[in-house]
């Protein structure tokens, strides 16, 4: 009898050793992830359908998510959406007084072109040219020319006998500066008016303001005995006499 107890207390031992050995068993394999717990069949029906949505998604997909990854990024998914329509139904509304402020904005901005401020134009700057302006000296020696005065140089005096070549003549300085040199033109008339020739001429004088020059200038119809009206003709031959008009060309002063 008392090796039969004694038996029956060594097997009962060696099944407890057995059973708590396979319990700790399970506990390691419970905290590591490897043995879920057993789910509702309302957990499983949820979970096959997740699954079956998934595998709709991704049909091609070689690769597996774990169950607890996949569903936080669901809520992610689900909170992202609820972020997004929170902003939409926030967005402010406009009055109809700020709209029609803005639309009458919009119109002037389009009516109006834009005009390039300094920032983003470079402004562009033509080159000024050099102007070289003559030295007091250059100008004191130098005489200037002036604007053609009909009026400025005038004949004074005109002679010119039939037995020289040459004849005297006159000029009247009525302008204010002293004037170095006469550009002009003799025009020569018969006594009934008519033009019989002209003589172009260019003479360096100097003629003081108010003052009358004189100098010499081939006369007209030497050869043919001609002569200033005024002046001695050839005797017997009074027709050869001819009339002068003088014009001023141009002159310059000091």
């Amino acid at each position: 009898m008392y090796e039969e107890t004694k038996e029956r207390k060594s097997g009962t031992r060696a099944i407890l050793l057995v059973i708590l050995c396979v319990a700790i068993v399970l506990a390691l394999l419970w905290s590591k992830g490897l043995i879920p717990w057993e789910q509702s069949p309302k957990e499983q029906s949820e979970q096959i359908a997740n699954v079956e949505e998934d595998q709709e998604a991704f049909p091609d997909a070689d690769f597996t998510i774990p169950e607890s990854e996949w569903r936080e990024l669901q809520n992610e998914v689900k909170q992202l959406r609820k972020e997004v329509e929170q902003l939409k139904t926030a967005k402010p509304k406009t009055t109809p007084v700020q709209q029609q402020t803005t639309t009458k904005r919009e119109s002037t901005l389009t009516q109006q072109p834009l005009k390039p401020t300094e920032g983003n134009i470079p402004e562009v700057k033509e080159p000024t040219p050099a102007i070289s302006t003559p030295t007091k000296t250059a100008v004191s020696k130098e005489s200037t020319s002036t604007s053609i005065d009909p009026n400025a140089l005038t004949l004074a005096n005109y002679n010119h006998d039939w037995v020289q070549s040459d004849a005297t003549v006159a000029l009247r300085n009525n302008t204010e500066r002293t004037i170095t040199y006469v550009a002009g033109r003799m025009i020569y008339y018969d006594m009934s008016g008519n033009m019989l020739d002209y003589q172009d001429f260019t003479k360096s004088v100097t003629i003081e303001p108010g003052m009358v020059k004189t100098f010499s200038l081939r006369g007209y119809g030497h050869r043919e005995n001609y002569a200033y009206y005024k002046s001695n003709t050839v005797p017997g031959n009074s027709e050869r006499k001819y009339k002068v008009k003088f014009e001023l060309k141009s002159y310059k002063t000091n």
